[in-house]
This record gives C-alpha cells, structure tokens and sequence, in this order.
C-alpha cells in the first residue's frame, strides 16, 4: 500500500487544528472593571472603597427638655401661706371614724359644707393641713406657715349642709379634721439642663438666697430631695430654671446656731474671705412670691438649711 506524501499529512494536520480552534469556547467578558493587556492577560482595575463619614447619633434624651421632677414632689408637698389662711371646708368626720384615726386612697370623708358652699359632683380638692412657721435661717424672721398638702379627694355625694368626698390620691395619712383647698393642677417643667458649677468658677451674679425648709425635718440633704428656698417670682425665679448650691466653708471654728428646728452654718465673719464650695444643684418646681419649691438634682456633700443657692 501507497503511503501518503509528506506534504499530505502537513495539510491534513493544519486544517485538524483550525477545526479545534474554531470550537473553542470564548473566555467570558472581563468582569468589575478587568481589562485585557497587550499580552492578553488579564488584569483587574483597582477597587474603590467608599468612605462614610461617621454619624454622631444624638440622643432623645440630650436633645430634648426632661422633667425636672415627679408629681410627687409638687403634688406631696405643700406651700407657703398666710399663718391663719381660712379654707371653704374641714373634714369633720368619716365613714370609717369608728375603725381609724387616719385615712388613705379610697376612703370616705364627711365636710361640713354641701350646697350650702356651692359644692358640685365632681368637684376636687387638696386635703391640707397647717404645719409649723417657716423662719429663715439668719433673719429668724417668719416667712409665713408651711401647709402641707396631704393627698386629694372629688365629690362623691352631696347634701344641703354636708357632703362625702373620697380619697382619691394619699401622699401620706390624713388626720380628721383636715382642710379642703380647691384643686388646681400644677405642670411638671421642663427643661435642658447644663453642666453643673465647678470648683473656681465665677458667681452668675444672679439672685441669691438659701435654703429654708425640708421636709419631714431632715437636717442633711442629697439628691432626689424636695426642699423650699428663699427665692420667688419677685426675684425673677420661675419653674424650669436651675440653681447653683453651695457653701463658703470656713469649718466649724465660727460655729453654728439654732434656727427654729436646724442648726445653721454661720456664714464667714467680716474680714474672712474663702472661695465657694459648690454642693450641688436644685430644679425649680413651684414658684411663690417670695419662696420656691425645688428638687435637690444633683449633690456632691451633704447639704443643709441654711446652704445658699444662685440662680443660673
């Protein structure tokens, strides 16, 4: 048998390799940017990292104005008054004056007025009682009687001369023969509070005054407690604002003295001179004329009657 010739199996061999070729899948198109060099190579174009600028994220809580205090602070308190300020009703007797001396939330109290005072269905009242004379600090001069709102009671049933009130809210025991004040709501403030005084820092140059009352006769303070200064609406004072506590210390060699029921520190004597001990700071929450109801917010030692407050 003939072989073929050498430039048979040349050509047969060239078109075997085209055939291939030809059926050779393509590579897919570049992805994400990747170019083809001269070389054929391919190379991938450099990633671009995007870069967020930091979002400082405020919170609710700093943004905004917060309550200064809680009902109970205003609602369980009391007030400054004439020292024989005249009420419309008395509690005079009570459901239950056969069991208990003193009465809470839901109990049934007897007045001695009905539509003879003009009373109607519905109707609320404090249930207040006279406590002691405030007086002030230095002075020793009276600033009027502390009547101390005990809880709140509505209408429940009225007659030509009496009536049943019931007790709606007790901050404490109320006694027979409490006093009935018409009820008023009083609003929580509001308000954004700063950065407290520090060591070395200016006075405001704003009013001054102390601090004249606590409750219950605690002598030595800390946050969280409700006590009455000496400033009001005629010293430009109003709920929401703020006030510095402190102290000139001077230590205990100048002595203290009694004021009704605190003894007091005495204040530097003529000629001594020492900085401010801040002590901490006080939310005003009521307002009188002449005396403020405010909430101890901050304290970093004890505080005490006599103390002093500026306004901020």
């Amino acid at each position: 048998m003939r072989l073929p010739s050498r430039a048979a199996v040349l050509s047969l061999a060239f078109a075997w390799t085209a055939a291939a070729a030809a059926q050779t899948t393509r590579p897919p198109a570049p992805i994400g940017g990747a170019k083809a060099m001269p070389d054929q190579s391919l190379t991938a174009a450099p990633s671009v990292t995007r870069v967020e600028s930091p979002t400082v994220v405020v919170s609710p809580s700093e943004s905004a104005p917060q309550p200064v205090g809680f009902e109970s602070d205003v609602y369980c308190f009391g007030y400054l008054g004439d020292r024989n300020e005249r009420f419309p009703l008395k509690v005079h007797s009570a459901e239950n004056v056969y069991e208990q001396t003193d009465y809470i939330t839901h109990d049934l109290l007897y007045v001695d007025g009905g539509y003879d005072r003009g009373l109607k269905m519905g109707d609320q009242f404090w249930l207040v009682t006279p406590e002691q004379e405030v007086l002030h600090p230095f002075t020793g001069k009276s600033m009027g009687r502390l009547y101390q709102y005990r809880g709140r009671a509505v209408v429940q049933s009225i007659e030509p001369r009496t009536a049943i009130v019931r007790v709606t809210s007790a901050c404490t025991d109320i006694p027979m023969f409490s006093y009935l004040k018409k009820f008023e709501p009083i609003p929580i403030p509001l308000a954004r509070k700063s950065p407290p005084a520090q060591p070395g820092d200016a006075p405001t140059g704003k009013a001054k005054g102390h601090i004249v009352y606590t409750r219950d006769g605690v002598v030595v303070l800390g946050a969280d407690t409700t006590v009455m200064v000496d400033l009001g609406a005629a010293d430009g004072v109003q709920p929401g604002d703020f006030l510095t506590v402190f102290r000139y210390s001077t230590g205990r060699e100048y002595g203290i003295k009694p004021v009704g029921a605190y003894w007091v520190n005495l204040p530097p004597p003529p000629g001594v001179f020492v900085p401010r001990t801040y002590l901490g700071e006080a939310a005003v929450l009521t307002v009188g004329d002449r005396w403020s109801v405010v909430r101890l917010t901050d304290s970093n030692r004890l505080i005490e009657v006599g103390d002093e407050v500026e306004l901020k």
